[in-house]
């Protein structure tokens, strides 16, 4: 029996490291004491944290929000859309003013910004409550939203725990590098998660 256990185990985290993007909640088994450290170490591993650089699962974690609507724009889109700079060109640059000639933009396409919410959580930019989207540069011309900095916002986290809820959402508690600490609901939608909503623990 005990060896069936082992097996059970290894084949159930086998199955974890080697699942790709995001994992449907149909999928991830009520916690206890056999595997909810698995699970746990596939958010922490698979679907955060993910890469050596910007993590865009994490930047969903930049803020707190109620609802999908309220999430805070100006936090997610920090790093920009993928967490690596797209090329900005120097007509654009111009179009900014000098400043952006000191600090290279950060840029979002207006359809980038809007495909990622509706992945993510389920709303479209015009469904949300734009909160803090007036703190970007806006170019009509080329649909895209500018930030001028040097630095990041970027942190890792640790899922600490997971609890899978009647609705059928996942509730996890978690710890950003700051230490501020956090529990985001997720739901499951076509294959994988979608945010809720993420509360201050």
């Amino acid at each position: 029996m005990k060896r069936v256990k082992i097996f059970l185990l290894l084949f159930t985290l086998c199955c974890a490291l080697t699942a790709c993007g995001t994992k449907p909640a149909d999928d991830v088994p009520p916690p206890d004491d056999e595997t909810s450290a698995v699970d746990i170490e596939w958010f922490n591993t698979e679907f955060f944290n993910v890469g050596s650089g910007v993590c865009m699962t994490n930047m969903l974690l930049s803020s707190y929000y109620d609802t999908a609507a309220d999430i805070d724009l100006y936090e997610l889109f920090y790093n920009g859309p993928t967490g690596i700079q797209e090329e900005v060109t120097e007509a654009e640059q111009t179009a900014i003013g000098p400043v952006a000639f000191e600090h290279y933009p950060i840029k979002t396409q207006r359809t980038e910004m809007d495909a990622f919410l509706q992945e993510y959580l389920g709303v479209a930019l015009d469904e949300t409550n734009k909160k803090n989207l007036d703190q970007f540069i806006y170019l009509e011309e080329y649909d895209a939203y500018y930030l001028l900095h040097g630095d990041t916002n970027f942190q890792r986290c640790t899922v600490t725990s997971l609890e899978q809820n009647e609705d059928g959402t996942i509730t996890l508690t978690y710890e950003q590098e700051s230490g501020e600490k956090g529990i985001v609901t997720l739901k499951g939608s076509k294959g994988s998660y979608q945010f809720v909503s993420n509360k201050e623990a």
